[in-house]
C-alpha cells in the first residue's frame, strides 16, 4: 500500500494582503508558498497542526481557520486553511529550516490575493486557487467572525415576570415585588451568573413581542399575553461588542414558571427588585433597575396640565398658560428616559478582565502602545515590527501584566480583539496605549506618520490611539 503524508497550509490574510514564503534556497531559482507543514502524531487534528505551524514558522496567532480546499497530490493530501492574522512574533520561530540559514531563507511578505498567481508558486494550484477567490475568502472569514455587510447588532429580548403583587393595575411595581431570574449554566458566556427569565435573541421575521411569548414557552413552559416594551438599552460589553437590548413586562402569564431548559439554567429564583444577588449579569441588572425605575414613575404626564392649559386659554390669561406648560415639562423631563446606554463609559481594566472571564476566553493577553515624545515603540526585526505584548499570567491582574512590559503609569485603553492560541486556547487581547519616560531596553520607535510593518490589526489600535478613540483608565 502507498503511504500518503497529511500536511496543512494557511492562506493568511492580513488586512487586505496575504502572507506569504519567499523561499531561497541554494542551487534552486526563488519559488513562493504559504505557511504549514506535515501534520504530526501530536497533533490532535489538522487544525491544532496549522496553529502549532504557524507558532513554530512565524510565532503566529490568528482568529477562527476554515478549511477551504483540499489539495491532492501525488503522495500528499494537503488541506488549506483560510484565517485572519491577530500577532506575529518571528523571534518566536523554531525548526531547521529556520535556524540553519545553510538550507536556505524563508522570507516573510505579503502579497495582494489577486497578484499571487503571477508568482511562482508551489503547488501551483495552491496560487490560483487564492487569486480566483481573492474576494471570496475574505468574505467566508468575515461571515465566521461577524455579520458581514451593513453592520446588524444582536437584538436581545427580556421579558421580566414580577410577582410578590408586584403590578398594580397601572404597572406600577408594589412593595415586596420580585422578578424572575434564572442562573445560566452551559451556554459559554457569564455560566453561574443569573439572568432575566426569559431572555433570548430576536429571530428573522418575529416581532419583539412574539419573541417575549416565544421565549417564555420555551423556557418556563408559561403563556404569556399583553407584553409592553418598557425600556430599550444601547449595551456594549467591556472590550467586547455591542448589542440591543428590549425589556418588556407581561400583564398577562398563564402557567406556573418551570426550568424548561437544564441545561441551560442551573435553577430559578425569584429576587427583589431593588436586591438582585451579587452575581448578575451586569447588563440584566441594569435592565432591571431601567425597568422598575420606568414603572415606578408617573404615568404619562402630559393629559394632566391639559386642563389648566384649556382654560388659562379660554379666559386668556397668558401667565397661568405659562405655568401650565412649565408644570407638563416638568412632569415629562422627570420620567426615567425610555432609551439608555450601559457599557459606553470608561471601561476599567478590572471590568475588562471579568468580561473576558464571563465571556469564556481561556488567555488574556495585553500589548502596549509605548509612547516616547509622540512616537509609538515596537519591537522591531529584519522582517516585521509588533507591539511588545504578553499572556496574563494566572492570578495576575492586567496592570501587572502591563509592568513586565514596561514601566508605566496612566494608561488608556486602545481596543481589544479575539484569537485562538497555538494550544488552541480562546484568547482576548487588550491593547493599551502609555506616555514612557525612556525606551525600554529592545524597543524602537516606528517613523513618524507611518505603521511600519506592523501587523493590520495591531496597526488598527495605533491609528486608534493616534486618532483620540480612546479610553482613559487613568485613576480607575
Amino acid at each position: 500500500m502507498t503511504s500518503v503524508r497529511h500536511s496543512v497550509r494557511a492562506i493568511l490574510f492580513d488586512g487586505d494582503d496575504v502572507v506569504l514564503f519567499r523561499r531561497l534556497r541554494p542551487g534552486r531559482e526563488p519559488y513562493w508558498i504559504t505557511p504549514g507543514g506535515g501534520v504530526e502524531p501530536t497533533d490532535a487534528s489538522p487544525e491544532a497542526a496549522l496553529r502549532r505551524e504557524l507558532d513554530e514558522e512565524l510565532g503566529a496567532t490568528t482568529g477562527p481557520a476554515l478549511h477551504v480546499f483540499t489539495l491532492v497530490e501525488p503522495g500528499r493530501l494537503s488541506m488549506i486553511f483560510a484565517c485572519r492574522l491577530v500577532s506575529l512574533d518571528l523571534s518566536r520561530r523554531s525548526g531547521p529550516e529556520f535556524l540553519e540559514p545553510d538550507i536556505g531563507l524563508h522570507q516573510v511578505r505579503r502579497v495582494r490575493p489577486e497578484e499571487v498567481r503571477t508568482l511562482p508558486m508551489v503547488p501551483p494550484e495552491l496560487g490560483e486557487f487564492i487569486s480566483a477567490n481573492a474576494a471570496t475568502l475574505p468574505a467566508l472569514l468575515d461571515a465566521a467572525t461577524y455579520a458581514p455587510g451593513r453592520y446588524r447588532p444582536v437584538v436581545d429580548v427580556h421579558l421580566l415576570l414580577i410577582d410578590g403583587g408586584g403590578l398594580t393595575d397601572g404597572g406600577v411595581p408594589t412593595d415586596g415585588g420580585k422578578v424572575l431570574l434564572g442562573r445560566r449554566r452551559g451556554t459559554g458566556y457569564a455560566d453561574g451568573e443569573w439572568q432575566i427569565m426569559p431572555s433570548g435573541h430576536l429571530e428573522e421575521g418575529e416581532s419583539v413581542v412574539d419573541t417575549a411569548v416565544r421565549e417564555a414557552r420555551e423556557e418556563l413552559g408559561v403563556e404569556v399575553d399583553d407584553c409592553e416594551v418598557v425600556h430599550v438599552m444601547h449595551h456594549r460589553n467591556a472590550g467586547g461588542t455591542a448589542r440591543i437590548g428590549i425589556f418588556l413586562v407581561a400583564r398577562s402569564v398563564t402557567g406556573t414558571p418551570v426550568n424548561a431548559e437544564p441545561h441551560k439554567c442551573a435553577e430559578l429564583a425569584w429576587f427583589p427588585l431593588d436586591r438582585l444577588p451579587e452575581r448578575t449579569v451586569p447588563y440584566a441588572r441594569a435592565g432591571v433597575e431601567a425597568v422598575r425605575r420606568a414603572l415606578a414613575a408617573t404615568p404619562p404626564a402630559l393629559p394632566a396640565p391639559l386642563p389648566a392649559l384649556a382654560a388659562a386659554a379660554d379666559t386668556g390669561d397668558a401667565g397661568a398658560a405659562r405655568a401650565a406648560r412649565a408644570a407638563g415639562a416638568a412632569l415629562v423631563a422627570s420620567r426615567p428616559p425610555t432609551l439608555s446606554l450601559h457599557g459606553w463609559d470608561v471601561p476599567g481594566s478590572a471590568d475588562l478582565a471579568a468580561e473576558a472571564v464571563r465571556a469564556g476566553f481561556e488567555e488574556v493577553t495585553v500589548c502596549l502602545l509605548g509612547r516616547l515624545d509622540d512616537a509609538v515603540l515596537v519591537l522591531s526585526d529584519d522582517e516585521t515590527d509588533r507591539l511588545p505584548a504578553t499572556v496574563v499570567r494566572p492570578g495576575e491582574g492586567v496592570a501587572a501584566a502591563l509592568a513586565r512590559l514596561a514601566p508605566v503609569g496612566e494608561v488608556t485603553f486602545a481596543g481589544a480583539d479575539d484569537y485562538v492560541s497555538p494550544r488552541g486556547l480562546a484568547g482576548r487581547r487588550l491593547a493599551f496605549s502609555a506616555r514612557l519616560t525612556e525606551a525600554p531596553e529592545g524597543m524602537v520607535p516606528l517613523p513618524a506618520g507611518s505603521l511600519g510593518r506592523l501587523p493590520y490589526g495591531e496597526g488598527v489600535f495605533v491609528r486608534r490611539a493616534s486618532s483620540g478613540l480612546l479610553y482613559d483608565l487613568s485613576g480607575r
